[in-house]
């Protein structure tokens, strides 16, 4: 009995080791960028009252795995917002509607997930947002990919200051 147990197990081991049997059940992605910038580019997280600025993501699927999401809504599935004390005062989707609709997506091998948004306004935002000289954090927020542990949110904290 001893004899067919070992072979079994090396078996197990060398095939598991080759990647024939998926051992990226609880996959681990540690990958997303979250930029934010003026509207020329330069990395900042200092702004003026009524400056704009851009909020970019990118997410690549370094995986050899077609990774798969599902979300709630016919909305992008990157979304961007500004908070003010764990509030929300302004986000990439204000103005517009989306259906209630569950729908999936998927994202191939070497394939990136991007969104932008110049904030903290949309061009259907009404009235306009005007951030006024504080402390906020801009959040995206993006599909969590089946069963990987990465997170699907994350945050820059930026500062208004009235400039004289």
């Amino acid at each position: 009995m001893m004899r067919l147990k070992l072979p079994i197990f090396l078996s197990l081991l060398i095939v598991t080791g080759c990647g024939i049997v998926d051992s990226n059940s609880n996959l681990k992605i540690n990958n997303p960028s979250f930029t934010i910038t003026d509207t020329t580019g330069f990395s900042k997280t200092t702004f003026s009252p009524g400056e704009h600025f851009d909020l970019t993501f990118a997410y690549i699927n370094t995986t050899k795995k077609t990774l798969t999401y599902v979300r709630g809504s016919s909305a992008p599935p990157v979304i961007f917002e500004i908070l003010k004390d764990d509030s929300v005062i302004a986000s990439s989707v204000d103005g517009y509607s989306f259906a209630q609709v569950i729908l999936g997506g998927y994202l191939t091998p070497k394939d990136t997930l991007k969104g932008q948004w110049q904030a903290p306004n949309t061009f259907y935002q009404n009235p306009l947002v005007i951030l006024t000289p504080d402390l906020y954090q801009a959040r995206v927020l993006f599909p969590a990919f089946g069963k990987t542990t990465a997170s699907s949110h994350l945050d820059i904290a930026f500062s208004i200051v009235q400039r004289d």
